[in-house]
Formats: C-alpha cells, structure tokens, sequence
C-alpha cells in the first residue's frame, strides 16, 4: 500500500496549532501530538530506531546547560539524537515529570508566557517535526563515517575553573552596550566555549577559545576575564 501523506498532515496539524494554543491548552495539545505519534505506524517506527542504543539522561543532561545564572538549552545536531531526544522530552511532559509551561520560561524567557510558549515551539517542536517528517518521507540516512581522530582530553578540573570566569563574562557581556546583533553572536560563542569544556577535547576549547578571544578583543570586553582564562588554559593545557 502506497504511503498516502495522513499522518503527516495530521503531525503538521497538531504543531501548527499548538504553535498558538492558549497556554491553559497546551498540555492538551502536547498529549495529542503524542497520540499522533503512537498511533500512525510511519512514526512508531522512526523512533523505535532513533531510540535504539539512545541514552536519554546522558543526552538530557548534555543539552539542558547553565551559563552563569542562564538556562541555556544545546540541543543536539544529529537529527536522530534530536528527534530521539524532544520526543523523550515530550513523554516527560505528558506524564509530568517535566511541566511544560515552567520548561519554556526557563530556557526561553520572554514577556509573557504565551511568548516562551511559542518559542519552545518554534525552536524545539517545529525543527523536530522537520525532522521526523523528513525521515518518514525520505527515509533515515545513516550518518557519513567520518576520519577519526584521536582526542586529548583535558584534566577534568580545567572546566570547573574557566566556567567560574565565564559567569564574569557573561555577565559583562549582558551589561555591555552591545547591539542586540553582536550580543547574540557572543553568547553563542560562550555557549560553544562551554560546551567544548564540558567535552573536555583540548582541541576544540582551544579552537573555540582563539576565536572568542579574538572577538572580545575587537569590542574591548573582558580584558580582565581573558587573561585570566589564559592563565589557566595555560595551566591546565601545558603539555598539550
């Protein structure tokens, strides 16, 4: 039997309107996305396979980070730990061991609640929809092998140390008189930064710091901050 497009239409349906559901709705809205889900045999089966060998706590702790005193949510860039991941997300929702409405305030802080809402949506349900409905339709592309490289690790108490500075410049950095445009750009960069420590791959905290460095410099910010960073990079890294 041909595949015929329902339920698609019917997941598409659902996050459209969960896009602009009343806030007193949308854990009503997230059970029926998940019923979807359950359902339609196209979806049953994408995540049984994203879900196969997938660790949840690990990649759950991995995204849902703290920069400072800010909620910072990395969501992953393989599609299929992405889908694996919000859809796990989404069960914790429905089941209650996660609120919704408290999720999307945290990490997507806004006026209102409607606006966090909508902007859990737009960053996290609608790239995941993208994603499943791409899969179902064009099948799962298996990931390219890519040439392996053997990683150094950093001693474990070198992140610990630079994120005690990077609070400093995050802070410096939401104080400044930035525009919007190159405030976003570095909080993205300290949010890469961090996340490079937290790998503890000397060759990405070194990549990543060179270039945050390097912007900080240009709109002399955190002088104090670099320098200090340096110090103990140069500390920790001093046989790398």
């Amino acid at each position: 039997m041909a595949y015929n497009g329902e339920g698609v239409a019917a997941l598409v349906s659902i996050i459209d309107e969960l896009q602009t559901v009343n806030l007193i709705l949308a854990d009503k809205k997230v059970k029926e996305l998940l019923k979807c889900l359950a359902f339609y045999p196209e979806f049953r089966s994408v995540l049984s396979h994203v879900n196969r060998g997938f660790d949840y706590q690990t990649e759950k702790r991995k995204a849902l980070q703290k920069v400072g005193e800010h909620n910072v949510l990395r969501l992953p860039k393989n599609e299929k730990v992405f889908v694996a991941l919000v859809a796990n997300m989404l069960v914790e929702m429905d089941k209650g061991d996660m609120d919704l409405l408290s999720f999307a305030r945290n990490f997507f802080p806004a006026t209102t609640g409607q606006e966090s809402l909508e902007r859990f949506v737009s960053n996290v349900v609608e790239p995941f929809k993208f994603f499943i409905v791409n899969m179902v339709v064009n099948g799962i592309k298996e990931e390219q092998v890519l040439l392996e490289r053997t990683v150094d690790f950093a001693p474990s108490g070198l992140g610990e140390q630079v994120k005690n500075i990077l609070v400093a410049i995050v802070k410096n950095v939401n104080e400044s008189n930035l525009g919007a445009d190159a405030r976003g750009e570095l909080m993205l960069m300290l949010e890469a930064f961090a996340a490079s420590l937290d790998s503890r791959d000397v060759l990405m905290i070194k990549a990543l710091w060179t270039g945050l460095k390097k912007y900080l410099g240009t709109v002399k910010l955190c002088a104090k901050e670099i320098t200090l960073t340096e110090e103990v990079l140069k500390m920790y890294l001093t046989t790398k």
